[in-house]
Formats: C-alpha cells, sequence, structure tokens
C-alpha cells in the first residue's frame, strides 16, 4: 500500500482526472514528499495517473509517465511559486521537470530522457 506524508487520497481524487493515490508509482510519492518539504508550500496536483483511453480522447500518445502513474503537475499561482516548486524537485532528485504557466510537471519515467526542463509555453 503506497503512503504519503503530504498527498491524501482526497487529492488525487480532484485531479483531472480524478484518480488514487494507489494508482502511483511509490518512487515517485517518495520523491514528491521529499520536494514538498524541501520546498517548504504545499503541492496541489492538478493531474496525476491518467488512463492511456483518457490521454488518447485527449488527442495525446497515450505513452505519457502519467499513464504509468509516474508523473503528475503541481499547481503554480506565481513565479515565486514555480521557483520554490522546481527548487523542491531538484532538491528531491527529480531529473525530468516540464514548466508551464499555472503548473509544473514532474515525473521520475526513468525509460525517458533525463536531466531535462522543458516549457508549456509554446
Amino acid at each position: 500500500m503506497i503512503e504519503s506524508v503530504y498527498f491524501k487520497e482526497e487529492e488525487f481524487e480532484r485531479c483531472s482526472p480524478p484518480c488514487s493515490l494507489q494508482d502511483m508509482d511509490a518512487r515517485l510519492v517518495s520523491m514528491l514528499d521529499l520536494a514538498r518539504a524541501k520546498a517548504g508550500i504545499p503541492f496541489v496536483l492538478n493531474s496525476a495517473y491518467r488512463p492511456v483511453q483518457w490521454e488518447k480522447s485527449h488527442g495525446r500518445t497515450g505513452t505519457s509517465a502519467h499513464c504509468a502513474g509516474k508523473a503528475v503537475d503541481i499547481r503554480c499561482g506565481s513565479s515565486a511559486a514555480r521557483f520554490r516548486v522546481v527548487s523542491g524537485l531538484l532538491a528531491a532528485g527529480f531529473r525530468r521537470i516540464g514548466v508551464g504557466r499555472t503548473f509544473v510537471h514532474a515525473d521520475c519515467d526513468a525509460g525517458k530522457a533525463q536531466d531535462v526542463i522543458w516549457d508549456y509555453y509554446e
């Protein structure tokens, strides 16, 4: 059973699409707990686990780290919050980070390119 210091089951149920803490990769949850502690601010999750069918129905490939429970999107409402989230993720060992205007993507999918930060501003 996957457990978390900072994240409750209800937070995953509020994600889009709704999911469960148990859908997530245990390593990801452990790293997120450490990142949250390092950042010193709450992490509100916009998205976590996404079924392959959900991804494809939204025009995606279905190969996202979200489909394996190895990724989350964390809400960020300001550049200061974004800085703290990214700093916490890096300190916790995340090597795949995407930055958008309203969220930060973090994943621990070792099967994808490592040591990358990308943006969603295009």
